[in-house]
């Protein structure tokens, strides 16, 4: 018999669960680290100062865009948790948080039209929203005049660069005066990163806390059921919506066509992310390899006081994407090959001999895009169509690649030892 799995929305207590018999390792792990943990108490309380601060912040934003632009866009009321925060994978302070702000514009119509490279090659997650109705202009005259609707060959397309830079941009620098009224004792400034807004509060005592948030059009939403061997118990179902997040980017950019740069959408993953967090906390095995990643998270991170390049190869999500590859190999697809993890030991030597494959390969696989693996997890998901899979190195220049494999790793190696398991002649 299937189960309803309704993806929890909260921010999730980081992992922390070792194996039997590893009372020692995890102690070597904390000390070594210069303890990655957050202790649970501060954890609930930041956690509610996050979504006081956050609903006060989105109401007062959303006020703000209602005036200046009425009925022709609006936002839920609810936004969506996600990243490090929601997935349990946090390390050594709550100190950034990010969520999704879906977006509507009502009456309109869109639909999703491909992205080409450069080299003509379909371009992996990224569309455009052709905008279907004729008419949008003349009803949406506030976004019209923000240069939102943007024609190009006799359609009309989402401009992404003008809805992030000038039509959102207004309110939020609207709502962050308002803001910085009513908490007087902190200083709240803004920054945009696309997708991200990035919105920062230090607090009198210095501390700073960072809530980056991405406005998302909802493009669809997806109804699957996930398999028994996937969910190890009764199959799932689950609605994992799809956002597009504006993803325009600069004109030094040489790889998309100069006329596509400000129209480019990013398929967003984060429901698909947080299913496979959820699918993480029935399993054990798969609990030990989410704290393994937060050592190696905080291993890398440490390392780069000594200059370490895998600290400028690897962020979080490349980190986290090694982890779910690792969670797919050892504890979802059907091998007869399959070890079992019996440990957070076993767990971070399998996370370090796939971080080293992935280096000697010049290659990071996107879990969720153009891979194979996602039929199996998450049958008939759209994300499953996209036959190019992403290299999450494709940006990284092919020296830092090979200083980090020559020089990173051995380093991370030893940082490391005694806290992994050898694995594929791991030393």
């Amino acid at each position: 018999m299937e189960t309803d799995h309704k993806l929890g929305n909260h921010w999730r207590q980081p992992f922390h669960v070792y194996g039997p018999g590893e009372e020692k390792l995890r102690k070597n792990a904390i000390r070594r680290t210069g303890d990655y943990r957050i202790d649970p108490k501060e954890w609930e309380k930041k956690a509610q100062e996050t979504d006081n601060f956050l609903d006060d912040f989105m109401t007062t934003f959303q006020e703000k865009a209602a005036k200046k632009y009425g009925g022709e866009i609006s936002f839920d009321d609810d936004y969506i948790r996600q990243s490090s925060a929601r997935q349990g994978l946090k390390i050594y302070s709550p100190d950034e948080y990010d969520v999704i702000v879906p977006v509507r514009f009502p009456e309109i119509e869109l639909q999703q039209s491909k992205v080409r490279n450069a080299d003509g090659k379909i371009a992996a997650g990224l569309n455009r929203q052709r905008v279907v109705n004729k008419d949008a202009t003349s009803t949406h005259p506030s976004l019209d005049r923000q240069g939102v609707f943007q024609r190009q060959n006799g359609n009309i397309y989402l401009n992404a660069k003008n809805f992030q830079e000038k039509c959102l941009t207004s309110p939020l620098d609207q709502a962050i005066v308002e803001m910085n009224k009513r908490y007087p004792d902190c200083r709240i400034v803004r920054s945009i990163y696309p997708p991200t807004m990035n919105v920062q509060i230090t607090s009198p005592s210095g501390m700073a806390t960072n809530f980056d948030i991405v406005p998302g059009i909802e493009l669809m939403k997806e109804n699957i059921t996930i398999p028994p061997h996937i969910t190890g118990n009764k199959p799932w179902r689950v609605t994992l919506p799809i956002y597009g997040l504006p993803k325009h980017v600069n004109k030094q950019n040489t790889f998309f066509k100069e006329d596509d740069k400000p129209l480019i959408w990013r398929y967003d993953t984060s429901s698909h992310e947080r299913c496979m967090s959820d699918l993480c906390m029935n399993m054990k095995e798969r609990q030990y390899i989410m704290t393994a990643n937060r050592i190696l998270k905080a291993a890398v991170r440490d390392l780069e006081k000594q200059n370490n390049p895998l600290s400028r190869v690897c962020n979080s999500y490349h980190l986290k994407t090694i982890a779910y590859n690792v969670v797919y190999d050892q504890t979802m697809r059907k091998c007869e090959q399959n070890i079992k993890v019996t440990g957070v030991k076993d767990a971070l030597g399998y996370q370090i001999s796939e971080l080293r494959k992935c280096l000697n390969e010049r290659c990071l696989p996107d879990v969720f895009l153009g891979n194979k693996a996602l039929e199996e997890i998450f049958p008939g998901s759209k994300l499953n169509q996209m036959h190019r899979q992403q290299n999450l190195f494709w940006k990284t220049h092919p020296q830092l690649l090979l200083d980090s494999q020559r020089h990173g790793l051995p380093q991370l190696l030893d940082y490391s030892s005694g806290l992994y398991t050898c694995y594929g002649g791991l030393g």
